[in-house]
């Protein structure tokens, strides 16, 4: 029997090179100060391969793989991503819905990039808090979709199955 064990190490610090987003099935980053350093955390599901451990007597952080980020593609600059709005079902086949928490004051832009970071689907609908879309021309694969309106935007990435 072999058992191979293979230890690795996190550095903590602050980069304008890190990335701030992943593109995994879901994930998050988050900004903190940890032995007062400046830490920004990202986490992901459906990747793996954990390559590293940092220790702090407050944390525990593995390091592991971050796809490289497409979101500076996507995002529109200073347009905070604070809009309260949420895309459904995920994955969806034909139709997929968005729901805002509140009916906008000003259309309601919706794009869809593909993973590369290309635009496949656009669609500039009047205010309402609940729209059906109809994206029927894109094949199945994995989607970033963006809804800007009343100067704030929100991307989910959502999958289209046939």
């Amino acid at each position: 029997m072999l058992i191979f064990s293979i230890q690795g190490f996190a550095q903590i610090e602050k980069s304008e090179y890190l990335l701030k987003s992943t593109t995994s099935s879901s994930g998050s980053t988050s900004e903190l100060i940890l032995d007062g350093n400046n830490v920004i955390v990202q986490q992901s599901i459906g990747q793996s391969s954990p390559i590293g451990v940092a220790l702090t007597s407050k944390a525990e952080v593995l390091q592991g793989f971050i796809q490289p980020s497409i979101l500076s593609k996507i995002l529109s600059p200073n347009v905070p991503q604070i809009l309260k709005a949420s895309f459904f079902p995920n994955p969806f086949v034909n139709n997929l819905y968005l729901e805002l928490d509140e009916i906008p004051s000003s259309n309601v832009i919706i794009t869809a990039f593909d993973i590369t970071g290309t635009v496949v689907y656009s669609e500039s609908l009047p205010s309402n808090n609940r729209i059906k879309l109809e994206p029927i021309q894109l094949k199945t694969g994995y989607y970033f979709f963006k809804v800007e309106c009343d100067g704030m935007q929100r991307i989910e990435k959502i999958l289209k199955t046939h």
